[in-house]
């Protein structure tokens, strides 16, 4: 009876640690296609409390797609004519330290026209562990229209 009852409760907590290893995950929407088409010159926003990384990973995917951009710092004026992309991302520590939420917005003509979001939430998950470079260029994938959200999940 004793040896059921701790089976019982070992599978009960196997099961309850189990359901919170929630995998990381993007959400939002890309932009629209017809801003895409226009080709508009892309204004980075410079978080200045977001690690230096986010902001690499950000001008290097700019880069590789060949989209014309300057960076300003918080605070600048933006032009509604230019594609304004802002950013924040933090990092969490577990046993080593990792990307745990990001936020991607872009706006034009004085509209938020798209905003992804990334987590990977502090559970048992491992997958949480990734490259954040290449999530945030994952994040890009998707706001451009270069992924869907599915295919940018099944990269992590």
């Amino acid at each position: 009876m004793k040896i059921t009852t701790i089976s019982t409760s070992l599978l009960f907590t196997l099961v309850i640690l189990l359901s919170g290893c929630v995998s990381p995950k993007f959400t939002g929407s890309a932009i629209p296609e017809n801003i895409l088409t226009a080709k508009p010159q892309v204004l980075v926003i410079n978080d200045a409390e977001t690690r230096d990384g986010f902001q690499h990973a950000v001008e290097g995917w700019l880069d590789s797609e060949e989209i014309r951009y300057v960076v300003e710092p918080e605070g600048v004026e933006h032009d509604p004519q230019q594609l304004t992309i802002e950013y924040v991302g933090y990092w969490s520590w577990d046993l080593a330290l990792f990307l745990s939420r990001a936020e991607i917005e872009a706006f034009y003509q004085g509209q938020r026209v798209s905003k992804i979001t990334y987590n990977a939430p502090s559970t048992l998950h491992t997958a949480k562990f990734g490259d954040a470079d290449e999530r945030i260029k994952l994040m890009l994938d998707v706001m451009f229209a270069n992924k869907s959200l599915q295919e940018a999940t099944d990269k992590l």
